[in-house]
């Protein structure tokens, strides 16, 4: 396109034109071995110098080469290099490799004036901006939000949402056309940059979300809300080309990993972003299950399996869960209220941070048994009410007739499995009779259900 607009023949003429006036032996041009190094950098200040408002209009409404050439030669050659530039500019332009001064000149100068011609119809604004972003999901947003739009609400978004605009003035004659765009962003200090593309047709606007891919190491050194700051670039792609036309900064701020914050209300399956807190993978689950086996019939641990010894599948699975409580017992865990991280929403210690702070409260108690429980096998349940939490297990696989513990028991020296077990039975009799789980007061559900739908534990090492 600007090679159209500023033909090379246009160009190399004014400039030989020129540097003949000021030729001493009347040379036009030399050859590529003698040619002098051209000042191009104030050369093409020079001329972007000159390129006023004018050349600009002439670009959109009339992009002929009379015209441009015209406002060029009287704008830039008649009137610029009459200052204190002029002889050193003349003197290097009269031995000039023309060929190479032009490659250059075209390089600094016209693309600019090619960029300016294919973004000035573009915009871009913030769309929408979750100010608040909590670490323990902050890598789940794109599954917690892929289905809401990202323009319904202020906090919407994953977290970020960039709305694009092409507006075209149909009193031009100036061509508008679909163009390419593409958004980066990233968090400083948090994320690496994303990117994320798509179309715009003439006078029409989308919004583009990119996905960020938080730095887990990052996200655990922060104990307290910490301001950060997203970055946010919106390009035309172009004949190869990255030409920017929007950018901004916003400031979020970002919660520790251990606080389960809020989130919009219209979250599918909120209640099972909770699992992140179950990590079977955790660094202590190898010892924990050696000593578990070495409770068990045989030194040997099974899950859906049944020990001789026991007359049913739930017997056997039972045992297992049993020994689980027991070795978890003699880690003499204490319970105990936190007092929060600043943030809106609860502190919620991960497993391996239980374990070795010995302090936990009824949900921490609740994510480390079914830590163990995932890590063996068993097919495990959350169980959430109005002010308690505590876990189930299917008896025999894919089974619906559950086994209950009341995890809290662990922090009672003189509990044991079987009273651990009654209490939580009874609760959730309790709850099913009052009608709490019906109307959403109570809360159960299948952890691998959560796994399946793509709800993965935090690694915390």
């Amino acid at each position: 396109m600007l090679k159209k607009i500023f033909p090379k023949i246009a160009i190399v003429s004014a400039l030989a034109i020129l540097g003949a006036c000021s030729g001493a032996d009347g040379v036009d041009g030399v050859d590529g071995k003698d040619a002098a190094e051209v000042n191009v950098d104030s050369l093409a200040d020079v001329l972007r110098d000159e390129i006023t408002g004018t050349l600009w209009d002439s670009l959109y409404a009339k992009p002929y080469v009379d015209t441009v050439y015209k406002v060029l030669f009287n704008n830039a050659f008649a009137d610029a290099w009459m200052d204190s530039v002029r002889d050193a500019l003349l003197d290097s332009l009269k031995l000039a490799d023309y060929d190479s001064l032009y490659e250059k000149l075209y390089d600094s100068v016209y693309t600019d004036i090619y960029s300016r011609d294919v973004i000035h119809t573009l915009a871009g604004w913030i769309a929408s901006i979750k100010p608040e972003i909590n670490g323990a999901f902050a890598n789940l947003y794109p599954l917690m939000y892929g289905d809401l739009s990202s323009g319904q609400d202020n906090e919407a978004g994953i977290p970020i949402g960039v709305g694009l605009r092409q507006t075209c003035d149909r009193s031009t004659s100036t061509a508008c056309r679909w163009k390419k765009v593409m958004v980066k962003s990233w968090i400083e200090g948090f994320t690496d940059t994303a990117t994320v593309t798509g179309s715009l047709n003439p006078d029409s606007k989308i919004v583009l979300t990119p996905t960020y891919k938080f730095d887990n190491d990052a996200l655990l050194a922060i104990t307290t809300p910490t301001k950060a700051n997203i970055q946010v670039e919106a390009y035309a792609l172009e004949n190869d080309h990255e030409i920017l036309f929007y950018s901004t900064s916003e400031q979020v701020t970002i919660h520790p990993m251990q606080v389960n914050g809020g989130e919009v209300a219209s979250v599918k399956n909120r209640e099972w972003y909770s699992a992140v807190w179950v990590t079977p993978n955790m660094d202590s689950i190898p010892h924990i299950l050696d000593e578990v086996a070495a409770l068990l019939p045989g030194n040997t641990l099974k899950v859906y399996q049944q020990y001789s010894e026991d007359e049913t599948m739930t017997q056997s699975s039972s045992r297992v869960v049993k020994a689980v409580f027991e070795v978890l017992q003699k880690r003499k865990i204490h319970y105990i209220e936190n007092n929060g991280a600043g943030s809106i929403g609860q502190k919620v210690n991960y497993p391996i941070e239980v374990l070795r702070s010995k302090q936990a409260v009824c949900n921490e108690f609740s994510y480390l048994v079914a830590s163990v429980l995932e890590a063996i096998g068993f097919q495990v349940y959350i169980v959430r009410t109005s002010n308690h939490m505590f876990i189930g297990w299917a008896g025999e696989k894919g089974s619906t007739s559950l086994g209950f513990l009341e995890t809290t028991m662990l922090a009672h020296e003189n509990a044991t499995f079987e009273n651990a077990y009654e209490s939580a039975s009874n609760e959730f009799v309790k709850q099913q009779e009052e009608g709490n789980f019906e109307n959403g007061s109570s809360v159960v559900f299948f952890l691998q259900a959560a796994r399946e739908y793509g709800i993965t534990p935090n690694n915390i090492p």
